[in-house]
């Protein structure tokens, strides 16, 4: 069965459901399920690009969905962190949009291309980091961020 298929059939039980969430069900977790099928596809859909070449701009275009990304980067200062820090690009107090933000960091890494590397070698740190860290106990906050920064670095490598 394609994925589209189920995506659809989800949706539409989904709909037919709202008629018992009136009555109190508590359809959340299908939702949910729904939103992270979302993601995995279109995850895979960009994972089914590096089986051809990408061009620069697809490879920015990448770059740029990662950084908007709200659970690796719940947070623009998390954003500009990772960027003067991991990237070494020098942004002071920003008081920029996040949007705007993420722009000048790919304008950044478009006049520097050799900053997607070291961009590529920041993420697969960082993951590594967060993965093999030492404690045992993980708030659910930790835990959707690291999983986010792996899907994240088995994208990002194969740029």
């Amino acid at each position: 069965m394609e994925n589209n298929t189920i995506l659809s059939k989800l949706e539409d039980i989904q709909k037919e459901l709202r008629l018992f969430e009136k009555q109190g069900l508590d359809t959340s977790s299908l939702k949910i399920f729904i939103k992270n099928f979302k993601e995995f596809l279109k995850l895979n859909n960009q994972s089914n690009l590096f089986q051809q070449e990408l061009s620069f701009d697809e490879k920015l275009s990448i770059i740029k969905s990662f950084l908007e990304d709200k659970k690796a980067f719940p947070k623009i200062e998390n954003v500009i962190a990772f960027a003067n820090e991991r990237l070494g690009i020098d942004f002071k107090n920003q008081k920029k949009s996040r949007e705007t933000t993420i722009l000048l960091i790919i304008s950044r890494i478009s006049s520097k291309p050799e900053l997607k590397d070291k961009l590529k070698e920041a993420v697969l740190s960082i993951r590594n980091e967060m993965v093999h860290s030492t404690k045992t106990k993980k708030s659910n906050k930790q835990i959707i961020t690291t999983e986010s920064f792996s899907k994240w670095a088995d994208i990002i490598k194969n740029i």
